[in-house]
């Protein structure tokens, strides 16, 4: 047993300088630019996520996009939420036990909702796309909107917030899905510079085959790999990192064919997976040294440390929750 405590501490010591102390550093000081400056989450860690507040204030930043999350609900309609099921996570007052399956709900039922959130201590209201779009069509148009479109992935089978729930109920099928999206976005014939982004791919391909023939829509997939908690928990330990957050694996090589065969000609990486060094040499053989006219743009990058080596990367974009922030910082270099 001793020799196995040793072996194991020998592992954790190894693993430890593995993912801590050589974490990516660029090869270069060449600096590639920050390509498109896109408001996820409608700068969600300067306003409340996917709120009004946040919206009318991306608008008015130097940003070229905004990112937003969208659910398709009970009654067929479309809103706004990052999150599958409301909690005290992200909507009711700390210790609430209530959890509300976000696609279970009405129209009318999240509306009554007096919703906080926590990470910006600010309340909000949950909008439906078509209040989003409303306001947003009295802007000039000219910022490009991401809609990220949530459905069941293995990102909300694994979430531990979800323990108890049925993830099965936190979405519908996805040509249910891709109509109803499409019928909110007909309603406003004049919004035209989208891009749909989601990581099911099944998804992805269905709001293409459902796309019309004089809609320029465009599409993204948002990439982490699979979940991978036998190979990823230790040094998830080590690092002090939830493995619900840490432990996935990306195939570079397989993702690349599949954007490929499929003409998807924009990926959204993690970003701290493809700079972390277990991962980056397969990240900048398969995705980057032949981009072609692939568009990359990582997420999601917040701090000062990130935005200075993603500038050196050569990346076609930026999403950061806090573009105020990353605005100020690089008007500052």
């Amino acid at each position: 047993m001793k020799r196995f405590g040793l072996l194991l501490a020998v592992l954790g010591v190894g693993a430890g300088l593995y993912f801590g102390l050589f974490h990516y550093a660029p090869d270069t000081d060449q600096s590639g630019g920050s390509g498109i400056v896109i408001s996820h989450k409608t700068a969600g860690l300067e306003h409340p996520e996917n709120s009004e507040a946040g919206l009318r204030a991306s608008l008015e930043m130097n940003v070229e996009a905004i990112e937003l999350d969208v659910h398709v609900i009970r009654d067929g309609e479309v809103v706004l939420h990052h999150d599958p099921v409301l909690s005290d996570y992200n909507c009711f007052a700390e210790n609430d036990p209530t959890r509300l399956i976000v696609a279970q709900q009405t129209v009318g039922d999240l509306k009554g909702l007096n919703c906080h959130n926590h990470k910006v201590d600010k309340p909000y209201k949950i909008l439906t796309l078509a209040d989003f779009l409303q306001i947003y069509s009295e802007s000039d148009k000219t910022k490009k909107l991401l809609l990220e479109i949530k459905v069941w992935d293995e990102l909300i089978k694994h979430n531990p917030l979800h323990v108890g729930l049925d993830s099965s109920a936190m979405h519908y099928p996805d040509k249910d899905v891709a109509a109803a999206v499409y019928d909110v976005l007909r309603q406003f014939p004049a919004v035209t510079n989208i891009q749909f982004n989601t990581f099911s791919r099944s998804l992805l391909l269905e709001l293409r085959q459902q796309k019309q023939a004089e809609e320029g829509f465009e599409f993204g997939l948002l990439y982490k790999g699979y979940y991978n908690p036998i190979a990823m928990a230790g040094p998830a330990l080590i690092k002090r990192k939830k493995c619900y957050d840490f432990c996935w694996t990306p195939d570079y090589a397989e993702v690349r064919q599949w954007l490929d065969d499929n003409d998807i000609r924009t990926f959204i990486p993690n970003y701290d997976q493809a700079s972390s060094l277990p991962f980056r040499r397969s990240f900048a053989e398969h995705i980057m040294e032949d981009k072609g006219n692939l568009a990359v743009i990582p997420w999601t990058l917040n701090t000062e440390e990130q935005w200075a080596t993603h500038e050196k990367e050569g990346f076609d974009g930026i999403l950061t929750d806090k573009p105020a922030a990353y605005l100020a910082w690089r008007a500052g270099r």
